[in-house]
């Protein structure tokens, strides 16, 4: 999904689930914040998603595909099906002394935005700048 505003191309379904039939099948895997970003690179190197710079969106992103009037997902079922209401990692770092071993993670259900522990698993979506 693209968003020309944005200049952002999303992928549809999170990491985990596989696009099929107009929706996204399976189950969204979790993953701590250093293998989501691992995932990310290898899913770049292997080319299996007809680009190669798909990455861990940052916060700001990710929030501009929640969806407030939606509820348990806070997120638009049509554009990003099957899409749990639960957290989702992003690439945006936790600041301060003594935070160096977190990251901030928005959830698309109840909870909104929270600093996880990196080793924290959560699910992943990926976005790539569009052109």
């Amino acid at each position: 999904m693209t968003d020309v505003v944005a200049q952002l191309m999303w992928m549809r379904c999170s990491v985990g689930q596989t696009w099929s039939g107009g929706t996204c099948l399976g189950e969204a895997a979790a993953y701590g914040w250093e293998a989501a970003q691992e995932v990310a690179s290898a899913l770049n190197a292997n080319g299996s998603r007809f680009f190669n710079d798909w990455r861990i969106p940052k916060l700001r992103e990710l929030a501009m595909i929640a969806e407030r009037q939606c509820e348990n997902p806070r997120i638009n079922l049509t554009v990003f099906p099957n899409t749990p209401p639960s957290l989702f990692w992003t690439d945006s770092l936790r600041p301060g002394e003594g935070f160096e071993g977190f990251a901030y993670a928005l959830s698309f259900g109840p909870e909104g935005v929270e600093h996880s522990a990196k080793t924290e698993r959560h699910e992943v979506r990926l976005v790539r700048t569009a052109p």
